[in-house]
């Protein structure tokens, strides 16, 4: 084999050398003879490849695990599920990774105790019974399933997929359009031996995106109370879950009592489950809103030459640290501005449902309500990082202005047409209102009840909580509870 040295830094570097790197990295991108008469010098200095064959071979080799195993789709999920897993145990370090924060809560994926399980199954045992009298649709009667970290991530991966993959392939196929316009227009000659730059672009979006959403959604396992956090149904139909480590940094990190937390989060959990199990169509509804906003998507080429111009192929860890917007801007059209529109009006009635019905089925029992309705509301409102890149990617996005237009909307309709004609408004997606419904309605604050100040519950509870609770569940115990499980 003739190797033709390229001059340069510590050591020389051949061509052949280089030419295994690019096809390595590229696969059928990049066919036989695509590089036959390129001034493979040139491209090594502008991509800053190094120069010694000990580094060239090292970056090759990093280069193929991350390109390896992406498959036909637009998002490589062998590395995204990898990725996913690492960061739902916090140990995922991207170096130089924008929006990529130090883990946060408790150390690792602690798997749930036997006492943390018994606690919170008894907490959705209480919460059921406080939310059937409030309820015109049916309380689910599955058990809470109590999950790790790891447990949340491969419960709610496939409805992962099914929700980004649409997105990610939007976006390839725009990514590939555009640069399939751009080549035609600078001629075959341009592109020696058939090289396919459109496929060499889609295949490392494939990596971007595994990356984003890898990190994403293994963060968000860090941090979800449950499966339906983002008032989405992300876990299997009609079983409510809540991950134990995670309920466990929500009591710690702002001081809560913690047998009022896990019933008032049991009891979002299972109220969200209820919905979608009443509504079949509300889940398909909202991921076809998904669909809608990515559809038709364009591609800004002028910033994605700057981006692929800033690109260091010498130093892969950085290329991972890449996010996919940091070298595809896409711009949205009228129908995109609709579709989220219509997708952030129905996420927030979802979850101006859940926090009304819980409430109505909580108050005057819970100690702290206000205050871990607080808390749910100041964390959606600063939303994670990972939070963040979904609503700007996908479109999920909870905007807290919405969500307190839609209280105040069920509020009004439970005063007008009662508990049975609050629940008929999901039978059919046109019986819902739309945005400029919601923004019309009045805001006027709930009045506190009488001699509550300072934001402090008007009902004084026995100190003793866990001991009323204990009682509580002993005298429902050989029966059968308000929701029909009689486990």
């Amino acid at each position: 084999m003739s190797q033709n040295p390229m001059p340069g830094g510590s050591g020389d570097m051949d061509e052949e050398a280089l030419k295994r790197l690019l096809k390595e990295t590229f696969g059928d991108a990049l066919p036989e003879g695509a590089l036959d008469g390129l001034d493979l010098g040139a491209i090594a200095a502008q991509a800053n490849l190094p120069q010694d064959p000990a580094q060239l071979r090292a970056a090759a080799a990093q280069m193929q695990q991350m390109f390896m195993g992406s498959g036909e789709g637009p998002v490589n999920w062998t590395m995204a599920e990898d990725l996913a897993r690492r960061a739902a145990v916090g140990s995922l370090q991207i170096p130089g990774a924008p929006g990529a924060p130090a883990p946060t809560g408790s150390p690792g994926d602690p798997d749930p105790t036997p006492a943390q399980v018994q606690e919170l199954r008894e907490a959705a045992q209480v919460a059921r019974l406080w939310l059937d009298p409030v309820l015109a649709i049916d309380v689910p009667a599955a058990e809470l399933a109590v999950f790790s970290r790891g447990t949340w991530l491969h419960r709610t991966l496939p409805r992962w997929r099914s929700l980004v993959e649409p997105v990610a392939a939007y976006m390839a196929g725009a990514i590939g359009e555009a640069i399939a316009a751009q080549t035609a227009q600078m001629g075959e000659a341009a592109l020696p031996g058939g090289a396919d730059p459109a496929g060499m672009m889609e295949r490392i979006g494939g990596t971007l995106f595994a990356v984003q959403y890898g990190q994403a959604i293994g963060t968000l396992a860090r941090e979800a109370m449950g499966t339906t956090d983002l008032s989405l149904p992300l876990g299997r139909d009609g079983e409510p879950a809540l991950v134990a480590a995670n309920v466990a940094d929500l009591v710690d990190e702002n001081s809560l009592d913690a047998p009022a937390a896990r019933i008032f989060l049991a009891a979002r959990e299972i109220a969200h489950t209820a919905l979608f199990a009443a509504a079949p169509w509300l889940g398909k509804a909202l991921f076809s809103a998904i669909d809608d906003y990515a559809r038709g998507i364009t591609l800004d080429l002028d910033a994605l030459d700057e981006a692929v111009r800033e690109l260091d192929l010498s130093d892969p860890e950085s290329l991972q640290s890449r996010r996919p917007e940091d070298l595809f801007v896409f711009t949205r059209r009228a129908a995109q501005e609709r579709a989220l529109e219509e997708l952030a009006t129905t996420l927030a009635l979802i979850e101006a449902w859940v926090d009304h019905v819980t409430s109505r089925a909580l108050e005057g029992k819970l100690p702290q309500l206000d205050a871990l309705r607080e808390v749910l509301r100041r964390r959606r409102a600063s939303g994670s990082p990972a939070e963040q890149m979904l609503a700007s990617t996908v479109g999920i996005e909870l905007r807290p202005r919405r969500v307190r237009e839609a209280l105040s909307w069920w509020e009004s309709v439970l005063a007008t047409e009662g508990i049975e004609g609050r629940e008929a408004k999901w039978a059919h997606p046109d019986l819902l209102p739309g945005s400029e419904v919601l923004s019309g309605t009045p805001q006027a604050p709930r009045p506190a009840p009488e001699g509550a100040g300072d934001g402090a519950e008007a009902v004084e509870l026995p100190a003793d909580f866990d001991a009323e609770l204990e009682k509580l569940l002993r005298e429902e115990e050989g029966g059968t509870d308000a929701s029909g499980d009689g486990r």
